[in-house]
């Protein structure tokens, strides 16, 4: 009905491949080009030898590049031939010069007592380098020994020392977050020595127990360790009491985990 009278229909056009190749090309510019590519090559194995060798391991801030970032000066066995062992801190930075030396001197004054014991644990998360001091102390002469503890932590593109705050910055929390952590963690110690007798409410309460512990603050003498990208607080106190609690703790129970 409504007719429409088509077109002739054109032959398609068909595009012949461009005569551009390889051949074509300069004869200069073909002797070039395999010395290009080779100085390419050449750039990236050095870079990958300096980032491997060099940037990776840090061993541009070394003092001694054939060591890791920290490792062990010297070591001893005390009475109870237990390992002690006295890190050092191989950055070339006075600030850690001066840690070297605070180390060093107050393990020389502290393993006097051949029954104490003296090791460190450390670990770089980011650009943080975190080492963590532990100590026995048996010159009271029980067989539980109290435990202190000593932290510091490096920014490694200063090789500078982190104060506390800058260390709490990391992680956007207050010493009022870490305060009711540490409350936390002790009231479960609390409800957790109910549980399995080692106390009874009616004869020790909460404030009971912290006597005990010697705990009057719970900020008193916090040290923050970075640890697999989370922050823990470490934190002596005492395990005696009337009640045999030394039994109860172990090791971990000075660590106080600040934020997953």
């Amino acid at each position: 009905m409504f007719g429409v009278v088509q077109k002739e229909k054109e032959e398609p056009r068909v595009r012949h491949a461009s005569n551009h190749n390889f051949s074509k090309i300069p004869f200069r510019l073909k002797k070039i080009l395999p010395w290009l590519g080779l100085i390419i090559l050449i750039i990236l194995l050095v870079g990958y030898y300096l980032y491997k060798n060099y940037y990776r391991n840090y061993n541009y801030i070394k003092v001694d590049t054939n060591q890791y970032l920290v490792y062990t000066k010297s070591s001893s066995y005390n009475n109870q031939n237990m390992r002690n062992e006295i890190p050092f801190i191989n950055i070339d930075s006075p600030d850690a010069e001066l840690v070297n030396q605070a180390i060093e001197e107050y393990a020389e004054s502290f393993l006097q007592n051949k029954d104490n014991l003296f090791v460190y644990d450390s670990q770089v998360n980011g650009q943080v380098l975190s080492v963590l001091i532990k100590m026995k102390d048996y010159s009271d002469g029980y067989s539980f020994p109290e435990a202190q503890f000593h932290t510091y932590n490096f920014d490694l593109t200063t090789q500078t020392l982190m104060d506390d705050n800058e260390v709490l910055s990391l992680f956007n929390i207050t010493t009022e977050d870490v305060s009711k952590k540490i409350q936390q963690q002790f009231e479960g110690y609390y409800q957790q020595e109910l549980e399995e007798g080692y106390l009874i409410g009616e004869e020790c309460n909460y404030e009971c127990f912290l006597n005990w512990r010697g705990v009057n603050d719970y900020m008193n003498d916090v040290h923050y360790y970075i640890r697999d990208g989370s922050l823990i607080a470490y934190r002596g106190f005492s395990i005696y009491s009337v009640f045999s609690e030394e039994e109860f703790f172990n090791d971990e129970s000075y660590e106080f985990k600040i934020t997953d």
